[in-house]
């Protein structure tokens, strides 16, 4: 079941163009960077000037700058389509005739829309490093921590990054699959789970509700960066998977809660 639905997902051209545009956006930010600098000052949050130094550090760029919403909405758009679009296509009763249980359909779902996380990352990460090895200098890194070390090395530590990235992103399809046993209408299931990951981006920017902050989803997305320093920042990091672990278990809860017990008419 899981190898059928993995295959009907990377068959459709909608996932097809989410993954083009999302392999092609280092691709664009690299040429800008190699034609117009990185810009002055620190390094910032999206590592831009870091980028003409070595061509790891593209990986970064490109992870900062899709994560706060091209990346969420990519995730929305394939999490929230899992019992929704079934729904929505009249395919989802027939898919529960089957032999298979309305939670092992429900998992199954869960896994495929993660599985596209995490290719959607490491392509991304595949794709930043292609582009800035053409574009980019690739001798010793530079960490952030101010050590040197060798460029595998450095490679090395960009695919951990994919991987931190692919994990910040559970709890977008746990929160995306739970919302998509609501409704009917897919569409509606995208706008609903991409509107609460902007509203966690704003919370986050709002000193005054800092004591909220590390149960928002988005908190700590951008701790993958400690990645690139000795020794590696694991604080933020393991704050993360804790985030992500309970955000994932309370959005399946609520949607087995959901699923189990509704009335499918289509």
């Amino acid at each position: 079941m899981l190898a059928s639905e993995l295959s009907l997902l990377f068959r459709r051209r909608r996932t097809k163009v989410l993954l083009i545009l999302l392999f092609l956006a280092p691709w664009l930010m690299g040429y800008i960077i190699y034609q117009f600098g990185g810009g002055r000052g620190d390094q910032g949050p999206n590592f831009l000037n870091l980028v003409t130094h070595n061509a790891v550090f593209l990986v970064l760029a490109s992870m900062s700058s899709l994560l706060p919403l091209l990346f969420p909405l990519a995730v929305s758009l394939i999490a929230s389509d899992s019992i929704a679009g079934e729904a929505s296509l009249g395919t989802l009763r027939y898919l529960l005739i089957a032999p298979v249980s309305r939670l092992k359909l429900l998992v199954c779902k869960l896994v495929t829309s993660v599985i596209f996380v995490l290719v959607a990352s490491v392509g991304v990460t595949i794709s930043s490093l292609t582009a800035g090895v053409i574009l980019f200098p690739t001798g010793k890194v530079l960490l952030l921590s101010g050590q040197m070390e060798s460029f595998a090395h450095g490679v090395l530590l960009a695919l951990l990054v994919s991987v931190l990235v692919a994990a910040s992103l559970i709890s977008v399809v746990g929160i995306g699959l739970a919302i998509s046993t609501f409704t009917d209408i897919p569409v509606g299931a995208t706008l609903g789970t991409l509107g609460i990951v902007i509203l966690s981006e704003i919370l986050s920017n709002i000193t005054q509700v800092r004591g909220i902050w590390p149960l928002l989803p988005t908190n700590y997305w951008f701790s993958f960066a400690d990645i690139f320093r000795n020794p590696i920042r694991f604080g933020p990091i393991w704050k993360d998977f804790i985030n992500q672990g309970i955000w994932i278990v309370f959005a399946f809860t609520l949607a087995m809660a959901r699923f189990l017990n509704k009335d499918i008419t289509s």
